[in-house]
């Protein structure tokens, strides 16, 4: 049994595909080079809580083993229209559009990308199918997708929350400390006052 389990196990190999952002006023495109992908390869979904699931996986020229990938990416629903997401593949390359809304203010605490070269404008006004409506989650159709350096977006968040975890269990302590304090004050001033008579 543990032996199948092995097999199976060995016969995927993850990897990491070679992605990055192209940064708009209106807009973020994110670029995903998967040039040995095919359309129905790959999968885009966004679920309810924000998070962008990509994910692909193929057989290799060996056909006894498959390439594989899983990415999520967090995508504010404060500075971007979730509902308005469209993905495309074309030429080995999935491009995911991520609309923002209009008023929003631009987010501070995201960490600084590299700005890529610009691509023509005719590839983002193509027309891009549209996310389907369930309420669960829904997928991003798409001709393709894939995944990129959202790592370090991640670790700063989690560094965030962790940051916001720490200062609470500081300010627990201390609150605790202040009644301990308060306690034994009150138990001496009360025994204190009882050997006095």
């Amino acid at each position: 049994m543990e032996r199948k389990a092995n097999e199976a196990a060995a016969a995927y190999e993850e990897f990491e595909p070679f992605c990055k952002w192209q940064r708009k006023q209106d807009y973020d495109i994110l670029e995903i080079h998967l040039q040995e992908f095919k359309r129905e390869q790959l999968k885009v979904q966004i679920s309810n809580y924000g998070i962008l699931k990509i994910s692909g996986e193929r057989t290799t020229s060996d056909a006894s083993r498959k390439t594989r990938f899983y990415k999520e990416v967090p995508v504010p629903g404060s500075k971007y229209d979730t509902p308005a997401i469209r993905a495309k593949f074309v030429n080995g390359c999935l491009y995911i559009t991520l609309p923002k809304w209009k008023n929003s203010a631009p987010d501070i605490t995201e960490p600084k990308m590299e700005q890529t070269p610009k691509r023509p404008a005719e590839l983002a006004a193509e027309d891009q199918p549209k996310a389907s409506p369930d309420p669960k989650e829904h997928a991003v159709r798409s001709s393709g997708g894939s995944e990129c350096e959202f790592q370090s977006r991640k670790r700063a968040e989690l560094g965030r929350r962790m940051g916001k975890v720490a200062v609470s269990l500081a300010a627990t302590a201390a609150a605790v400390a202040v009644l301990v304090a308060y306690v034994v004050y009150m138990y001496k001033a009360t025994v204190g006052e009882v050997d006095d008579d």
